[in-house]
């Protein structure tokens, strides 16, 4: 453990070049082994799954260090600049900021802090001199050079465990409990494979791998374990009734979000189509909704017929409205897919801001932290997802990738998609205006809540991901929308339904259940 005393001067927190430049924090720093170490978010202690995302997404975890500060001395002066010697640097949010040095390890390789505050809250800082906008900086160092990240000065609001744990104790264990830990987790990665085959060529190798097209069918018994699996479909079962056709949304996996149903809701469901659920996998990254409807047509049996209904989530929205509105504009071969009712969750009808090149950092921190509550599987399947695009952010990921770039508000995907053809599918939709409500979790984001959780980019109403207006409402020419009010739901602060929480929520399961009933 090495002491922060306050000083400007550089320290050394663990050998071979790993310094901080802490100017008024008092405290402790702490290297940590990555396999015990920890995420601090709501869901609790993350690290076997986040480990497990890691090494999935083809990254390296390297050292972590844990920040305790007993003291935050007033560091900046009226004029911006902090006390003792000037030091003027100030995190991508213009806060001020202290500095992590490391040395540049190999030729080649590329780096991100993952920093997570005392409040549980986390983001994604890249080196100092990377890109506007996020990403790698270009791999020009030479090996042992030094590679700088900028951590924010100000600590995050004080878990209350903390403070209970100090008031038990009479100080016992020393001022440093007050005001909690913070968790710097350096990440590293190769930056051959995305420079020879491009950020679209590294996404379509991985999604290959890890989010290949595949139909199968969800049992309620084998859907509801910690690690759903579905099995093969029988077609010529499904097309014997109305079947529900389930469709994800980005960076997840049918048995990631689905996986979220508890058992009853499954049965439930399973009851009104004599069993027929299944799921649809589609890589939600390198491909567009108008390649997942594609490919979805030509995986069906030549010459089936099916009558559904479907339920979709987030971007699976675009893949469902695909598929009911634009039919007629793919190349069906002969094959009839007949759509009666869709049920949208958190649906970007209007698509999401965060898609913008300059919010790529935004949209990837906003789910970094919505994924903390879900299962285990659930988090580690989009973890992964996340980790993958983190490493294309500095080449153009947000803006080169047609599965992100479809959610782009005013872009041609969706100003296409919302001048479509009359149809006779009836829509539901599922919406969420998110404020947190839970005592406990007001304690831990505090005033952080309205920077990072609320609207600070959207300046409106949100799921934290998607506009709530844009989940039941598209374009003036949309056929089915805007979405009448008998059917649609919106969530508002005090159900706790945030984007990424609906089908772990029973008052939404019921809703779905209803609908569909």
């Amino acid at each position: 453990m090495t002491e922060l005393t306050g000083s400007s001067a550089p320290i050394e927190i663990a050998p071979g070049g790993y310094q901080l430049r802490a100017p008024g924090l008092v405290g402790a720093v702490k290297e940590l082994n990555p396999v015990e170490s920890a995420t601090r978010g709501e869901g609790g202690l993350r690290e076997p799954q986040l480990l497990a995302a890691i090494e999935s997404a083809g990254m390296f975890a390297g050292k972590v260090f844990e920040i305790e500060v007993a003291v935050e001395a007033p560091a900046v002066t009226p004029g911006g600049t902090t006390r003792a010697d000037g030091l003027t640097a100030v995190t991508r949010e213009g806060e001020p900021a202290v500095i992590f040095a490391m040395p540049h390890l190999e030729e080649g390789a590329e780096y991100a802090v993952l920093y997570t505050d005392e409040a549980g809250i986390s983001r994604w800082i890249f080196p100092a001199d990377a890109p506007p906008g996020g990403g790698a900086a270009p791999a020009t160092r030479g090996a042992g050079s030094e590679v700088v990240f900028y951590l924010p000065r100000a600590g995050g609001p004080a878990p209350p465990e903390a403070l209970d744990d100090a008031a038990r104790n009479s100080g016992a264990r020393g001022p440093i409990s007050i005001l909690g830990r913070r968790v710097v987790r350096v990440l590293a990665w190769s930056s051959a494979p995305i420079i020879g085959a491009g950020a679209l060529g590294v996404a379509k190798q991985w999604e290959a791998t890890r989010r290949p097209y595949g139909f199968h069918l969800i049992e309620p018994e084998r859907y509801s374990q910690p690690q759903p699996q579905g099995s093969p479909v029988d077609w010529d079962w499904l097309r014997q009734g109305r079947a529900l056709l389930m469709l994800h949304g980005t960076f997840s996996s049918s048995e990631a979000s689905y996986g979220q149903f508890d058992l009853e809701t499954l049965k439930a469901l399973a009851a009104q189509y004599g069993g027929r659920l299944f799921a649809f996998n589609h890589p939600s990254l390198h491909h567009s909704p108008i390649e997942n409807v594609q490919n979805l047509l030509e995986m069906l049996p030549a010459g089936i017929s099916l009558d559904l209904d479907i339920l979709t989530h987030s971007r699976g929205g675009l893949v469902g409205r695909e598929l009911v509105e634009r039919l007629g504009q793919h190349d069906t071969a002969g094959r009839r897919v007949s759509v009666r009712k869709a049920v949208l969750a958190a649906s970007p009808n209007q698509g999401t801001i965060l898609i913008d090149p300059q919010n790529g950092l935004d949209l990837i921190d906003r789910y970094t932290n919505a994924i903390t509550l879900l299962p285990d599987n659930a988090y580690t399947l989009t973890a992964e997802a996340l980790l993958a695009v983190v490493k294309l952010l500095g080449y153009g990921a947000v803006t080169g990738l047609p599965g992100l770039s479809c959610l782009r508000p005013g872009g041609d995907y969706l100003a296409a998609l919302n001048t479509g053809t009359p149809h006779t599918t009836e829509y539901y939709a599922l919406a969420a205006d998110y404020t947190p409500v839970e005592p406990a979790l007001l304690a831990r984001l505090g005033s952080v809540a309205e920077n990072v959780f609320m609207d600070s980019i959207f300046k409106a109403a949100n799921d934290m991901v998607v506009p709530t207006l844009g989940s039941y409402a598209a374009g003036a020419a949309s056929p089915g929308f805007p979405i009448p009010p008998e059917r649609r739901r919106i969530f508002a602060g005090a159900d706790r339904v945030r984007h990424t929480s609906y089908f772990s929520t029973p008052i939404a399961r019921k809703q779905i259940v209803d609908w569909l009933r």
